[in-house]
């Protein structure tokens, strides 16, 4: 069973570093399934598109909500478990900024991550419903780390991150600001292929959602920054990519 996981633009972690981080996750699964659970960490967000387009994963944890949801529409993937919480997408500005709520954003430089992450398209759908005039122009970095890093330097105006990014968790400590945030969107999930069997993703459901109730299961979700596993709801992830993907 080919398990992928993928930490979008929020994650600053390299590739070993991944595979070790969720290696004892893969493991207790095999232990599980009585089955091999081979881990791979899709390297970035165009590659876990193709995978999913593809259907090459068995499981995957994905941290961008839209992608997920885009492989339950279309490929049939299936919402096994969400990660306890919720995600929000945060409009930063410098503390020093003279922008104070949504409205001043108008006409302004903003900088968000790679064109397909999840912050990405939700402060693009944000913006789209606002009708801000004139419109903030919209420059693209790799990474929310380089959104952070441009706005605190007052190399643009503002910018978009997502609450569980390390940008975000860093930029109220250091006296920042945000001017708008969206309301709480789905968190990160593990999805499940059609291949694999109904008993095959309760068995899967259920070892992830027990998992914050033993000795053995803590140490797991420690090391993935994750506090529990929920059943989650499916509409939820659908509702979310119909209103970005609304013109």
């Amino acid at each position: 069973m080919l398990f992928g996981v993928n930490e979008g633009t929020s994650g600053v972690s390299g590739f070993s570093d991944r595979q070790e981080k969720y290696q004892p996750l893969a493991d207790h699964l095999s232990r599980l399934l009585k089955r091999e659970v081979r881990l791979e960490s899709a390297s970035d967000l165009k590659n876990l598109t193709r995978s999913l387009e593809n259907s090459r994963y068995d499981l995957v944890l994905i941290r961008p909500s839209h992608i997920s949801a885009a492989a339950m529409r279309d490929q049939k993937y299936t919402l096994v478990a969400a990660a306890k919480g919720d995600a929000v997408a945060h409009f930063i500005v410098h503390k020093d900024s003279p922008i104070k709520a949504r409205q001043d954003l108008a006409g302004k430089q903003l900088a968000m991550p790679d064109e397909i992450a999840y912050p990405t398209k939700i402060g693009q759908a944000m913006l789209r419903d606002a009708k801000l005039t004139p419109p903030p122009k919209v420059r693209l970095f790799r990474a929310q780390e380089a959104v952070g890093y441009a706005v605190e330097q007052k190399l643009i105006d503002a910018g978009v991150v997502i609450s569980y990014s390390k940008v975000w968790k860093d930029w109220e400590k250091a006296g920042h600001r945000a001017v708008w945030s969206s309301d709480k969107l789905p968190y990160w999930s593990i999805i499940g292929s059609p291949k694999l069997k109904p008993e095959q993703l309760t068995k899967i459901r259920d070892a992830l959602i027990a998992l914050d109730q033993s000795e053995a299961g803590k140490p797991i979700l420690e090391k993935i920054g994750v506090k529990a596993f929920v059943p989650g709801n499916q509409q939820a992830y659908l509702d979310l990519l119909k209103w970005i993907e609304a013109k």
